[in-house]
């Protein structure tokens, strides 16, 4: 019998909806938090007060357009499928969305979130659900930047993490990631709220592949997680010609199982992604 693991990250979800499970808690490896990205948030403005860009125009300018991708995968036979979204609401906030499901099993995840003037996302509240065969799980996360506190509730119980400088949800680092590379930024460290606790997410670009995909050959540029001491290994396709849209995530564990997602289908800002023929 399958059983499911809780999410880790969100870039991977997809993966562990299929993965056997072993524990409760996420099996990612702890780096200890760096401050590659960092930024000086003002609690009477709703963006940070300083910038990684070194033209804040230019950032607000490329920053990732609303999208909408579908994904598959498989596992010993059984289908899954995840979709992610990017949306712009009504009062100017934004909405990133990741949905992932197999007969056996439901993740949602909802990141709603603002962007700064510099270029920075700036998260003010995470939603996490899981149905899995009647073991269900929620989550959600607050961000109070006046106070630099985030408030994490689940299961009845409330949690509050410090908040230094630039942090990020699972889901919203992701998008960060994506701004960033855009901007073509050369370092990629995030501190993220994981659990009761600031966890640094370190990734490092390892060169650039053309991808056959269900949409077409994609140009891609190639990241890998960045860990210590763990033989694990995760590596994520972007595509350069696409806003970065993520197109592929292969993950190594160390045992020597690997599981992988990939593109089914994709609009980014209004026009559908087509590889070159």
């Amino acid at each position: 019998m399958i059983t499911l693991r809780p999410a880790l990250t969100g870039l991977a979800l997809a993966l562990w909806l299929i993965a056997p499970a072993s524990a409760s808690a996420p099996a990612a490896a702890t780096i200890e938090p760096a401050t590659a990205i960092t930024a000086t948030i003002d609690p009477t403005a709703p963006a940070p007060a300083t910038s990684t860009a070194s033209n804040p125009a230019q950032a607000a300018s490329t920053r990732p357009v609303p999208f909408k991708a579908r994904y598959k995968a498989t596992y010993s036979g059984m289908g899954v499928s995840a979709e992610r979204s990017l949306q712009r609401r009504a009062d100017g906030s934004w909405e990133y969305r990741f949905d992932a499901k197999s007969w056996l099993a439901e993740i949602n995840e909802r990141s709603l979130f603002r962007w700064g003037t510099d270029g920075l996302l700036i998260p003010r509240q995470y939603t996490y659900q899981r149905r899995v065969l009647g073991r269900n799980r929620d989550l959600e996360l607050t961000f109070d930047w006046q106070n630099k506190v985030a408030t994490s509730v689940s299961k009845d119980k409330s949690r509050q993490i410090p908040l230094s400088d630039s942090v990020f949800d699972k889901l919203s680092y992701q998008l960060q990631l994506r701004q960033d590379l855009i901007n073509r930024k050369s370092a990629f460290e995030y501190q993220v709220v994981d659990g009761s606790r600031l966890k640094t997410y370190t990734f490092a670009v390892t060169g650039e592949e053309r991808l056959d995909t269900a949409a077409g050959p994609l140009d891609t540029i190639v990241l890998e997680r960045v860990r210590e001491d763990s033989e694990r290994s995760t590596v994520l396709w972007f595509a350069r010609d696409w806003d970065y849209l993520l197109v592929r995530i292969q993950q190594v564990e160390e045992d020597g199982q690997d599981y992988e997602i990939n593109l089914d289908s994709a609009v980014v800002n209004g026009t559908t992604v087509k590889g070159a023929r």
